[in-house]
């Protein structure tokens, strides 16, 4: 199996079992973290921290625990990523009102930074990504007992 169809099995899996709505605050930690990093890695992908910032994860309001999740999978470069990202916002921690997000974040970048500044929080994840998706899928290998009862 490609990793990024083991990865994209284990968070299916975990949808099956916890619902489409699940609040990732009230799941084991392991399976916290493979759906935080998997919904953000699609997230930001797709649309850089923008993207990101335009929404909400249930049970996960200022992304602590995303953040966190890419921290306990190791994938270093993506959290340096996160933190230049979340630097924007005072005490690293982005407003819940998402207008007001969205304005401090646009006030500082825009995704076309990605492509002239390298070391824009967009380019620096963007650069991660291949190194994500390595990292999460070991991180589901080396706690494979953990998903064993997920449903298939």
């Amino acid at each position: 199996m490609a990793d990024i169809d083991l990865a994209d099995v284990t968070f299916e899996r975990i949808l099956k079992q916890h619902g489409d709505d699940v609040d990732p605050s009230k799941i084991a930690k392991p399976q916290q973290t493979v759906m935080l990093v998997y919904h953000s890695f699609g997230i930001i992908g797709n649309g850089g921290f923008q993207y990101l910032f335009e929404g909400d994860f249930p049970g996960d309001p200022e992304f602590l625990l995303t953040r966190q999740a890419y921290k306990t999978i190791g994938a270093s470069a993506a959290s340096a990523a996160f933190e230049k990202a979340f630097a924007v916002f005072p005490n690293s921690t982005p407003p819940a009102d998402i207008d007001r997000r969205l304005e401090m974040w646009q006030s500082k970048y825009k995704l076309m930074d990605a492509i002239k500044d390298k070391s824009s929080p967009d380019a620096l994840y963007f650069d991660a990504m291949d190194g994500v998706m390595k990292k999460l899928n070991a991180y589901i290998k080396s706690n494979d007992a953990e998903f064993a009862s997920l449903p298939e």
